[in-house]
């Protein structure tokens, strides 16, 4: 074992020379085991390539996820001759480790996985590093000038002073620190940035200009006193568009997968950087703590198979560099971590086969119910109650199938996690809010109950790494998610936090979480679970009366109705050279008519507008057809902007599939304003269905009354549906501020209520109608197509949902759907 200079003639023969700094090679030869590597980091590597071929894994840093063989004997015969696909390959928690325990586990953790690299990555947000607001007081002139004044963070980029200090002081940094392959030259965070005439002349006055400007003349400064470093920052927010002009050969740009405020695709983003001269890599967001709040299957790490495609493709479009912000939080994101961090090693292998991996080595002989369990978070599916009952019975059915100590430690863990879902459940749950910021669900004292046990919980855990206890209990983030508690008269919620984290740690033992789970499976007993099949159609629309006549007529009696929106897309069929006429009527005239709204057919653009009126009145467009299609309508509709959509006499539907589906383009929820019992909407639930899922996933106030019958009058269900939440606030102002830009909006999941319904035999390859009335509620149905209908005569209906086509292309016959579990 050694560097290649120590064994020169066996790295030459093994062909070491050509694989860069990391370029490993471990082979048996003649009885003879050699662990060579081009740098002491290399070497490393070599030693945990061949430690990982003879069984030993490092899924997660917590101790009790490292699978060590048990080997009578050791025989190997290996030949592996590697370097990795990215120079840089770092998964990082936002806020760190703040723990020894955590911070000692994520170190051996980066260690045994092969994270880090020789090629270091600086790109971090930097200019207050090099100039500090506090200098404002002396050195006003160097800061940005916004709105007339001058004001930190930003700077004046202009300036020649403050161009001066800059590049002295990155000079500084890389002469205190060496060791650094590059120094980052990123701005601060935010907005803000000069306005002044001077910095406004810089190229075409851009932020991107300024900021990558100020970064050639460090760029340029760099090369001259240490030549081969570089200077570092990211295609990031509003400088995520490349300059205008040309960048220095040693500017390395990290292009973010978030906060793109750029019109560029993402592939044309990367190749104008690259025509700018720059180098490139990807910041990636693997968890953020606000996005995702350690929900399962709502971080981009939790939904493993669409973050193996994505380190695939970037690493296909040539990005050398994988930076990945993310979390410490194990329990729902766990599988995806490991997993990315094999792919940035070597981007060829199968995630399958890696999940696989994770499943039957960590689990052994209770890999079937775990594999489960992971495999349904990885969908993405909403975190409710639902999906947290079969959670449990799929953790209940591990235990049953091993006695391993080691593999019952790994379970315990899991446990851990889901009792933990369960207490943030019961917190959510209980302290909702209506619309005049009342609480309105439990008494004051039930909701402070909650809160603390999920606290004083939370804390208990925090070593274990399986949820991001420190953003969430110690951050300015514990006041957004428990600000229910401020509600409350004379409640401190500050010295309550101190009580609550002031006990020591203590990891709960498996005779506790052995309660926990009892507890846990009891409290969803009575509760109905079904799987979730992903039953989807993509045969064409067709008119209900066309295709199931039969039931169209059985609703005889049936009113149209017309429930004004406050967001959702229209699908309707269309003629060539046909003037589609489209009217908007406020909800009331408290309702202001101001919407842009858009027409496309699949996903090319065929008409836009705006329309505009005062308060209360109505507006009208028309626009003609191109030819006979299906076409989508935005009507632009928003908050106090919610307007009844009419688009004549034909049949028509409202999406109710989830706008955030992962993997398709980012849609527009279907979210009603103020709903009326008597407006009836009407979908069908094909032949063959047994049981379907409908969620309530936000709004409601906070209750939402729901009814779904069908045409025979047999009331399915009657019942008020609670659902959403404060967190929807966060998502929806930055939604607000930034648009389609919106990164939160884009990864972000929401908390639902999900209400699971069996459907009677008979009822089957019918038209039911739905009924609610909850202010502001978003609907979605699952396993039953996602189209709602103002009359029985105007719903369309995919055609393979008739047929029984599934989305594989595969017929199935009329019987019932398979239930995966119950």
């Amino acid at each position: 074992m050694g560097t290649a200079t120590d064994f020169p003639e066996e790295a030459k023969a093994a062909g070491l020379s050509t694989l860069g700094p990391e370029g490993v090679a471990v082979w048996t030869d003649k009885g003879r085991l050699w662990l060579l590597g081009n740098s002491p980091i290399a070497v490393s590597h070599a030693v945990s390539i061949f430690l990982e071929e003879l069984g030993f894994r490092w899924y997660f840093p917590d101790p009790a996820w490292t699978v060590t063989p048990r080997l009578r004997d050791v025989a190997v015969q290996i030949r592996k001759v590697e370097q990795p696909g990215f120079a840089w390959r770092r998964i990082w928690y936002g806020w760190g480790a703040r723990t020894p325990q955590l911070q000692r586990d994520y170190d051996a953790w980066m260690r045994h996985n092969r994270q880090g690299g020789a090629f270091r990555v600086d790109c971090g947000h930097a200019w207050e590093r090099y100039i500090p607001a506090e200098m404002f007081a002396s050195h006003p002139e160097w800061f940005a000038l916004v709105k007339g004044k001058r004001q930190p963070p930003q700077l004046c980029v202009s300036n020649p002073e403050l161009q001066n200090r800059f590049t002295e002081a990155v000079l500084e940094f890389l002469r205190r620190h060496p060791e650094q392959t590059m120094v980052s030259v990123e701005p601060n965070d935010g907005g803000g940035y000069c306005e002044c005439p001077n910095c406004r002349a810089i190229g075409n006055g851009s932020v991107s200009d300024q900021v990558f400007f100020l970064a050639n003349l460090a760029a340029r400064a760099v090369r001259k006193e240490f030549p081969g470093k570089y200077i570092g920052l990211y295609a990031y927010a509003h400088h995520a568009d490349p300059p205008s002009f040309a960048l220095e050969p040693n500017v390395y740009v990290q292009i973010t997968t978030g906060f793109r405020y750029t019109t560029l695709s993402w592939e044309d983003q990367i190749r104008a950087f690259r025509q700018r001269g720059a180098q490139v890599g990807v910041y990636d967001y693997f968890s953020v703590y606000p996005w995702d709040w350690d929900l399962p299957g709502a971080a981009k790490a939790g939904r493993v198979f669409e973050l193996a495609k994505a380190v695939r493709e970037y690493h296909t479009l040539g990005l050398t560099t994988y930076d990945a912000e993310s979390s410490c939080n194990w329990g729902p994101n766990g599988p995806g971590y490991w997993i990315a961090a094999h792919l940035m090693w070597n981007p060829q292998l199968d995630a399958q086969s890696l999940f696989e991996d994770f499943c039957t080595r960590a689990f052994e002989t209770a890999a079937a119910p775990m594999r489960r369990l992971y495999e349904r978070w990885s969908r993405g599916e909403r975190f409710s109650p639902r999906s947290l009952k079969l959670a449990l019975q799929d953790l209940d059915a591990a235990y049953q199938a091993t006695t391993s100590p080691e593999v019952v430690a790994r379970l315990d863990r899991v446990a851990m996690y889901l009792h933990w879902l369960r207490l943030w459940l019961e917190y959510d749950q209980s302290s909702r809010r209506n619309q005049w910021n009342r609480l309105v669900v439990a008494s004051p004292e039930e909701i402070i109950q909650r809160a603390q046990e999920c606290v004083v919980f939370s804390h208990r855990i925090m070593d274990t790494g399986l949820i991001h206890t420190f953003p969430m209990l110690f951050s300015s983030w514990f006041e957004q998610r428990f600000a229910a508690l401020k509600l409350i008269d004379g409640f401190d919620l500050m010295e309550a936090r101190k009580t609550w984290t002031g006990q020591p740690r203590a990891i709960p033992t498996h005779e506790e979480v052995a309660q926990f789970r009892r507890e846990d499976l009891k409290k969803f007993e009575t509760l109905q679970a079904v799987e979730i099949e992903g039953r989807t159609w993509r045969g064409p629309l067709r008119p209900a009366t066309e295709l199931v006549p039969d039931a169209v007529a059985s609703w005889r009696q049936a009113k149209s109705a017309l429930p004004a929106i406050e967001s959702g897309e229209i699908l309707f069929l269309g003629r060539e050279g046909e003037e589609l006429s489209i009217s908007w009527q406020p909800f009331d005239k408290g309702h202001t008519i101001l919407c842009d709204w858009l027409l496309r057919k699949q996903e090319a653009t065929v008409a836009s507008g705006r329309v505009e009126a005062p308060k209360g009145t109505p507006a009208h467009t028309t626009v003609k057809l191109p030819e006979n299609a299906l076409y989508v309508l935005n009507p632009g509709t928003d908050f106090w902007r919610a307007a009844r959509i009419n688009i004549g006499d034909r049949p028509f539907v409202l999406r109710a599939a989830p706008a955030d589906t992962h993997g398709a383009p980012s849609g527009v929820p279907l979210r009603f304003w103020f709903p009326a019992m008597d407006e009836r909407l009407y979908f069908y639930v094909p032949q063959g269905t047994r049981h379907f899922v409908l969620g309530i996933v936000s709004g409601g106030d906070p209750w939402t009354q729901l009814r779904i019958q069908t045409a025979d009058g047999r009331v399915i269900v009657d019942d008020r549906v609670l659902a959403g939440s404060e967190i929807s606030v966060i998502v929806e102002q930055d939604q607000r501020t930034h648009g389609a830009d919106s990164a939160m909006a884009n990864h972000s999941i929401l908390p639902s209520s999900e209400q699971s319904e069996a459907v009677p035999k008979g009822a089957d390859g019918q038209i039911w109608s739905l009924q609610l009335s909850g202010l502001r509620c978003v609907v979605e149905l699952y396993d039953v197509p996602p189209y709602l209908a103002c009359t029985p005569q105007g719903l369309l209906i995919p055609e393979d949902a008739i047929s029984h086509s599934q989305s594989d292309g595969t017929e199935k016959a009329a019987q019932p759907a398979q239930i995966l579990r119950q």
